[in-house]
């Protein structure tokens, strides 16, 4: 009883451990979806704003470019009076005021809340247009700073929230002057309507009021609230439904899993050997060709012998002697290389760290003899790296690759032979001897073909370098820029990084 309800516990701890993830990325899900609609929903208050904000800044420029100069214009014609001057004609201030009056008045109407509206300054003719502090400030800030184009903040105001919106009014130019600069200046019946000295004796480039606004809200972020609230429930419901979902599949996957793992391994194994034998196809076909020629000799010369020996013939016995020992010789050649051939991808020797350069050094000492008759000069490019191989299996492909290079040096006067690596990590055996032509660059490297047929050897060497490298892990080829251009053999080995155990075993399987 008391196994099971540990049980119980730790099951329960696993739940609310799963459950608990969901939960915490809805929150931080929630907490992303309302900011980012609460500011999607600011801009868009705000554009509505600037709408506003710019069509009563079209009627200050309707009046003071259309308004005022025709007022000037009748002036200087005598067709008003010079005391003349009515704030409803000539005041942009006063007229936009009372147009947004009216404006609000329709909003109201409509069932919409008023927007606060100010032409705030720190020197007005009329009370109604002076700044409060906060709006004083913005206005010598503006001032202070002309790269500030507009101001914009979310403002608690009697445990309301309001986006404000400030924007400097007209700079003061030479034709803001005529009613803003010295105060005799200014038309007389401007100054009989306002005998203060509120807007007056401002300065020419001065910003001396800002569009100040404050639009209501509160719809804005209740539709926030409830957005955020609708889509982190969903994103919740469909989070804790597709865990659960997967958990089904994780109970279902590991009831098959062996099943699965059996059944690939069985595939694995089916393609293994379909490979294998299609590749043991074309061995037997190249082996049975290539052990014919001999074989043919053989029977051919016996059958003289056999005839010469009847009829007593004995001049020609020794000469068909040797021809049939050439053929047996050339037979056990090819079926020692074939026997070396099989045994590459069975371990004969685990994998080891080993310097490049003391295996090219054993490979050219056991070679030393021949390259010292043939007159080969042979270049080792200092500071190889390390690699991870079967040691005895590299210096066997170097010496296969060194002695072909030895082999197919044709009439070379200064023969060289040089081994080293790219700056890519390609290693290479590279010979200044009569060279490839392309369409048998690949071709080399299979069983029993040579490029001189009547060279010494049985064709094989390459194709044992060929295996070696690949059950490495590498890769082999030839470069040749043709007849008489030399030949480079190039491969590639595992490097000799090898962190713990495990690298260790997929380094030796590489070389199986």
């Amino acid at each position: 009883m008391e196994e099971t309800d540990k049980e119980m516990v730790q099951r329960r701890r696993r739940l609310r451990r799963l459950v608990a993830v969901p939960i915490a990325i809805a929150l931080v899900v929630a907490i992303g979806l309302y900011w980012t609609i609460t500011s999607y929903l600011l801009k868009d208050a705000e554009d509505k704003l600037k709408t506003l904000v710019l069509t009563q800044r079209a009627f200050h420029q309707y009046i003071q470019q259309v308004m005022h100069p025709t007022f000037y214009r009748a002036l200087a014609h005598g067709e008003v009076k010079a005391d003349f001057y009515r704030p409803e004609i000539l005041s942009s201030s006063f007229i936009v005021r009372n147009i947004h009056e009216l404006y609000n008045s329709e909003r109201k109407a409509s069932g919409l809340e008023e927007i606060y509206y100010k032409l705030a300054s720190i020197n007005p003719r009329n009370p109604v247009n002076r700044a409060d502090p906060f709006e004083a400030n913005l206005i010598r800030r503006f001032n202070e700073d002309h790269n500030l184009k507009e101001y914009s903040t979310v403002i608690t105001m009697n445990g309301r929230r309001y986006l404000y919106f400030a924007k400097p009014f007209l700079m003061n130019n030479e034709a803001c002057m005529k009613c803003h600069g010295r105060r005799q200046d200014a038309p007389p019946g401007l100054q009989k309507l306002y005998p203060g000295e509120g807007g007056f004796n401002e300065k020419l480039g001065q910003i001396r009021a800002i569009e100040s606004y404050r639009l209501p809200l509160g719809g804005e972020f209740t539709v926030a609230v409830i957005v955020t609230a609708s889509l982190s429930v969903g994103l919740l419901v469909l989070m804790l439904l597709l865990l659960f979902n997967v958990r089904l599949r994780d109970l279902v996957r590991l009831q098959t899993r062996d099943l699965a793992d059996e059944i690939e391994e069985r595939k694995a194994k089916e393609a293994e050997l379909e490979r294998k034998n299609a590749e043991l196809e074309r061995f037997a076909y190249t082996v049975s060709h290539d052990l014919k020629s001999p074989l043919i000799t053989i029977r051919g010369f016996s059958g003289a012998l056999l005839k010469d020996v009847e009829k007593g013939r004995y001049d020609r016995l020794g000469k068909d002697l040797h021809r049939v020992m050439d053929a047996a010789d050339k037979m056990s050649a090819l079926l020692n290389d074939l026997l070396e051939l099989s045994r590459i991808g069975r371990i004969v020797n685990p994998a080891m760290t080993v310097g490049m350069q003391e295996l090219v050094a054993e490979a050219v000492d056991g070679l030393a003899g021949g390259l010292e008759e043939a007159g080969i000069e042979v270049v080792v490019q200092p500071d190889l790296p390390q690699v991870f191989v079967d040691r005895n299996r590299v210096v066997e492909v170097l010496q296969n690759l060194i002695e072909n290079a030895v082999k197919y040096r044709g009439d070379q006067p200064a023969p060289r032979i040089e081994i080293g690596q790219r700056p890519d990590g390609v290693f290479f055996v590279r010979d200044n001897g009569i060279g490839i032509e392309a369409c048998y660059l690949e071709t080399i490297f299979g069983l029993f073909n040579k490029l001189d047929a009547k060279s010494e050897g049985t064709g094989i060497g390459l194709a044992l370098v060929r295996r070696i490298v690949e059950f490495h892990g590498g890769m082999v080829w030839a470069e040749s820029a043709g007849s008489g251009q030399g030949t480079t053999i190039c491969f590639t080995l595992p490097a000799t990084q090898v962190a713990d155990g495990s690298d260790m075993e997929i380094a030796q399987r590489s070389v199986r």
